[in-house]
């Protein structure tokens, strides 16, 4: 077991508490953890004892251990730290989706908001040219 210190716990703590993530090389020789600045190995061990009392959700990808705050794990973290309850983690918080206003008027589709499919803008539709072309001739 490696003992951590209480400054370096608490940065992985408030690390946690705020990002309500934290990411992990699987590389344990690594020196320093990049966001923290705690020893990689004490940031693992400590995120590996939060799981085994199931307060962070563990994702493995490609040499890399995604943990995952839950809100019992946010309750524990806040007791912990002895932070007051309007701290709440940036997975927590809802996103602003304002995807339409996003996309510029010169590349929206003939349907309105919607923007081009994969083939992009593929001019009128035939139906549409026939049109145009028989109030041309006349």
């Amino acid at each position: 077991m490696v003992q951590v210190k209480r400054q370096d716990r608490r940065k992985v703590y408030e690390y946690l508490l705020l990002e309500g993530v934290i990411v992990i090389k699987k590389d344990m020789a690594l020196p320093l953890h990049a966001e923290t600045g705690v020893k990689n190995l004490e940031v693992w061990m400590l995120l590996r004892s939060l799981r085994d009392k199931k307060l962070v959700d563990l994702v493995f990808s490609w040499q890399y251990y995604y943990y995952y705050l839950k809100a019992e794990g946010v309750k524990y973290v806040r007791d912990k730290l002895g932070i007051v309850e309007d701290v709440i983690p940036a997975t927590f918080k809802k996103a602003d989706k304002k995807f339409d206003e996003d996309v510029p008027e010169q590349r929206r589709g003939p349907r309105g908001n919607k923007p081009f499919g994969r083939g992009g803008n593929r001019g009128p539709r035939r139906a549409e040219e026939g049109t145009e072309t028989a109030q041309q001739q006349q």
